[in-house]
């Protein structure tokens, strides 16, 4: 059987709006489920919306 990569999830920070990959956190021996960063690399804020949603959000 072939290896299918994982799709990450991809979160935007809500105040500068950069995009940041979903850090990994193991779920069982083949699975991850991914979370927003603590905090923006970029401006420092705490407030994230995933990738997928982020077209629908509104402030």
């Amino acid at each position: 059987m072939a290896h299918v990569p994982e799709s990450v999830t991809m979160y935007v920070c809500e105040h500068c709006q950069v995009a940041h990959a979903g850090t990994p956190i193991h779920v069982d021996t083949a699975e991850h489920r991914f979370e927003a960063p603590d905090e923006c690399g970029s401006c420092g804020e705490t407030a994230f919306v995933a990738l997928s949603d982020w077209v629908h959000h509104h402030d």
